[in-house]
């Protein structure tokens, strides 16, 4: 113990030597410069040397009168204003995102095929032509439970229905469009699939073009050359094959373009499911639901539908909340030439297939008597 105590002194020395001791604040200050030792070692030190210590010690504390003491100076609070700012925004993200969920409604039809998978529903995505009658673009989307499927109706397909042209691309617009256009058309995609779709969103090629502008446009790999010109339809496409950035004009060119394909219209469908995979891959994620005002400002604008703003919401958080991927196909069928005219005669035991595998929301599987195919 004894060793420990000169250590101790040792290296007190060596300190104060160092200038490395601080002052004791409860011993006042008397203008001189003074060592204070502890009474231990004051009593050791007198013991060594046999010296009284109040000889040896010049540094013998005398009465004095208590100096007056100032006051510490008050610390300036801290304001983490930084720290608060993010606090509050965090709040208000936290906020918003409850009030859109709360907002945020599934669409369903009524259907008879029994109970729905949770989660899940169908949209029916149409592009109609420059005129807004013909649906040259028909895509089924289904969504929710994972990876979004998406499968291509083409426009030549055969339908029922008394039409001098009997064709599902016309549907639309030989019922007159609006409310009772896209009941019809709802109608003819439910029996080439076996249920009815859950909602319908209409797009003309204006609003294609603007939605790909505001966005910023799409990264996409052009399979071949692109040209045509035809004044009478203002289509003007000129795409040269190769991986790019396509805006809004491009991109519509890009998905009207099909004089060129040894496949026609079925090539064409592959190529504009190709192309919304990119910019859904793209586009869609975290950050899309800041820009849902703009979307639903856009939408209100350019989107004919039957889905409510709560559905749309609903559409919105599905797909950012899936694995921002697509599992493409097309309906099965063949091309026939009935009466002069080209058409497309979807396949019934081929067609239930794809529709399980890629888009139907219910538990129960789609049979060929689910489905009612003109052929």
């Amino acid at each position: 113990m004894q060793n420990h105590d000169e250590l101790d002194d040792i290296l007190s020395e060596a300190r104060h030597m160092l200038g490395g001791d601080k002052p004791d604040r409860n011993v006042p200050y008397t203008g001189a410069k003074r060592v204070v030792r502890s009474a231990s070692a004051r009593n050791r030190q007198a013991e060594r040397y046999a010296v009284p210590l109040a000889q040896e010690d010049p540094y013998e504390e005398e009465p004095y009168a208590e100096p007056y003491r100032q006051p510490p100076a008050k610390r300036r609070k801290k304001r983490h204003w930084f720290r608060n700012l993010l606090f509050a925004l965090l709040l208000l993200g936290a906020a918003g995102a409850g009030l859109v969920l709360m907002l945020a409604k599934q669409p369903t039809a009524k259907n008879s095929l029994g109970a729905r998978k949770r989660g899940v529903s169908t949209v029916l995505l149409a592009g109609v032509d420059q005129d807004g009658q013909r649906t040259d673009t028909l895509m089924l989307l289904r969504v929710g439970g994972g990876t979004a499927g998406l499968v291509s109706i083409p426009r030549d397909t055969l339908v029922n229905g008394s039409y001098t042209v009997p064709k599902i691309n016309g549907v639309y617009g030989v019922n007159g469009g609006g409310t009772e256009g896209t009941d019809m058309l709802l109608q003819r995609v439910g029996e080439c699939v076996g249920f009815r779709p859950d909602g319908l969103l209409l797009v003309d090629l204006e609003g294609l073009a603007e939605l790909v502008d505001v966005m910023g446009g799409v990264r996409f790999d052009v399979p071949q050359d692109m040209y045509y010109d035809d004044p009478s339809q203002n289509l003007h496409i000129a795409l040269d094959a190769g991986e790019q950035r396509l805006d809004g004009a491009q991109a519509v060119g890009l998905v009207r373009f099909r004089s060129g394909y040894a496949e026609a219209d079925l090539k064409r469908t592959e190529v504009q499911r190709d192309f919304l995979r990119a910019a859904a891959k793209q586009w869609v994620g975290p950050g899309l639901v800041a820009k849902f005002p703009a979307l639903l400002s856009w939408a209100k604008k350019y989107v004919e539908t039957d889905l409510s703003t709560a559905n749309l919401i609903w559409l919105g958080l599905a797909l950012v909340k899936g694995d921002h991927g697509f599992e493409t196909a097309v309906l099965p069928g063949t091309a026939a030439n009935i009466l002069g005219g080209s058409y497309y005669v979807l396949n019934p035991e081929a067609v239930a297939e794809i529709v399980n595998q890629y888009c139907n929301p219910y538990e129960r599987a789609v049979t060929v008597d689910d489905l009612f195919i003109r052929n």
